[in-house]
């Protein structure tokens, strides 16, 4: 069971250029650079990256790709669906809401470019994360399992790769 926290209201905006050095070093996001790679999909008119800022620190991150979920089954099956990924929050500010914030500014983007529904793997063993997208409306698409290659970077700067066992879920708008 997850202990709700008192909600904390964050500052959600899409990724600057002049956003990029504080985000290699506050937030890591797998390889070098990734945040970089964000900000292009952006500019390109792929998406977008949101921040969630707190008190001038970003706290968290959000990613909607139009294009789709890059997995299969999905990515060959799954039409004018936005894929949102990389859903994150610092360890320290989950449970206040920032994920929900997140959420919803991503869903509204999607919205306003004429989508009407987004989907987002989640692994299957990340309970936190289940929780959070059914209180939010999302419900499993019928593709069953996948597996999906990450990176991520650990608290010393090292970067690990695994495979995660997913199921995408989706959410009408």
């Amino acid at each position: 069971m997850t202990i709700r926290r008192a909600k904390i209201k964050v500052d959600v905006r899409p990724i600057a250029e002049a956003d990029i050095p504080i985000l290699e070093q506050k937030l890591p996001s797998g390889p070098i650079g990734r945040h970089r790679q964000r900000y292009y999909l952006q500019q390109d008119g792929e998406g977008y990256c949101l921040i969630a800022w707190y008190d001038g620190q970003p706290v968290g991150h959000g990613v909607i790709v139009w294009s789709g979920a890059p997995d299969e089954p999905m990515a060959s099956q799954l039409r004018n669906c936005p894929d949102i990924e990389d859903l994150f929050v610092l360890p320290e500010y989950r449970s206040h809401g920032i994920g929900s914030q997140l959420l919803s500014n991503l869903e509204r983007l999607a919205r306003q470019a004429g989508y009407s529904r987004v989907g987002l793997g989640v692994a299957t063993d990340n309970v936190r994360a289940w929780e959070l997208y059914k209180r939010r409306g999302y419900f499993d698409s019928g593709f069953g399992e996948y597996s999906h290659f990450i990176f991520y970077i650990d608290d010393q700067g090292k970067i690990h790769s695994r495979t995660e066992t997913c199921v995408y879920l989706i959410k009408e708008l």
